[in-house]
């Protein structure tokens, strides 16, 4: 049976994107291979652990950094004692240089490449150094997945047509919310009855600022008790940004921080909002558009990147960049209370998306590294 490592050190605690990514996937692979699992100590979230030790999954936790030139002597030591490998599943951007066996790398987003001021001091060294890792990634990897054509795009845009053939599209999926059935009652913490959701980071590319703008400009039109929750963590917020919501909300309580939330608690959150409003200017995929879907929550939207690909006709789109017209689609959603049209449109585009279908190409291309059909 071929033995396929997996890079598993990304995965973190927080359950970021990336996290849900790897587990999920992992979970559902077939085992007609054989698995080991390099995990950081302590950072595999408790439940998921469980489930993978229920799995024939081998663990093994290692001192390997998810990312940064130090990675790459600590993964190259781990392969040194483990050269028993057949091939290896890498599903981060971060691409082990040391690498010598067939392997399946995935690619997230180029996000770096646009919006390089969000790595902080050295960005300039920062960006060459991502740039080199993804490159020298697609030059060494036997298959590359990237999770929507618009990565895709991108790629070829940034490193050349030459790649093209050995890249596959392989959408995310949605289940992980399943998990989620019970809540905590949370109504004495929130601020608002009506209120719009935004869940996620404030990183500059996710374009808070902007969102924070709109909400100062039409928060007069509002109906009364109605606002803005932002799940997240609120410490990334600029000065400038926290004194505008501070000034809103002098004058009338318009934007909540909550900070981040429990599963069970942001669960809640998406139970009981009025709709989904995700402004980001560049995602890779944007797994957002299917938890609105999941939770039958009308979904205001960006215009921009992989966002209208994977929503299709199932939002309601604003221009992320023009702080009027996201004002405008803001006031307007709050006037209309029928949106079963555009619920039902996003029950059918669910229907496109599964971790279990992402499992199974995944699954087909690790085959087709050594022409197994």
């Amino acid at each position: 049976m071929r033995h396929i490592l997996i890079d598993g050190t990304p995965v973190s605690r927080q359950m970021d994107g990336l996290t849900q990514y790897i587990l999920n996937v992992v979970l559902r692979l077939d085992m007609s291979f054989r698995y080991t699992l390099l995990l950081r100590p302590n950072q595999c979230p408790e439940r998921y652990l469980q489930k993978l030790k229920e799995t024939s999954i081998s663990i093994e936790e290692v001192d390997i950094s998810p990312i940064g030139p130090l990675r790459e002597f600590q993964f190259a030591r781990y392969m040194r004692s483990h050269a028993h490998f057949d091939a290896a599943f890498i599903p981060s951007n971060q691409y082990p240089l040391c690498l010598r066996i067939p392997t399946l790398y995935v690619l997230h987003d180029l996000i770096y490449e646009q919006f390089p001021e969000q790595l902080g001091c050295l960005s300039i060294l920062k960006r060459w150094y991502l740039h080199r890792i993804v490159r020298r990634g697609l030059c060494r990897a036997s298959q590359v997945v990237a999770v929507s054509n618009y990565t895709y795009q991108e790629i070829l845009k940034y490193h050349g047509e030459r790649f093209a053939e050995k890249i596959s599209v392989v959408y995310e999926g949605w289940e992980h919310l399943l998990e989620n059935q019970s809540f905590e009652e949370l109504s004495t913490n929130l601020d608002f009855k009506n209120y719009l959701l935004y869940v996620g980071s404030s990183r500059g590319h996710k374009n808070l600022a902007r969102l924070i703008s709109a909400m100062q400009q039409c928060y007069n039109m509002l109906p009364k008790d109605t606002g803005l929750v932002i799940v997240g963590n609120e410490q990334m917020f600029s000065m400038k940004e926290i004194e505008k919501i501070r000034k809103m909300n002098a004058l009338r309580k318009t934007v909540q921080l909550t900070g981040w939330l429990t599963d069970e608690k942001l669960a809640y959150c998406f139970r009981n909002a009025k709709g989904l409003i995700f402004p980001s200017l560049c995602e890779g995929f944007g797994i957002p558009v299917l938890e609105a879907y999941y939770y039958h929550l009308p979904l205001l939207l960006s215009n921009q990147s992989s966002l209208p690909e994977v929503a299709g006709d199932a939002a309601i789109y604003f221009s992320p960049t023009d702080v009027e017209d996201m004002a405008s689609v803001i006031s307007a959603f709050f006037e209309n209370n029928d949106y079963s049209e555009l619920i039902e449109k996003q029950d059918q585009r669910l229907k496109l998306y599964s971790w279990k279908k992402t499992a199974i190409k995944i699954t087909q291309i690790l085959q087709s590294i050594w022409d197994i059909k």
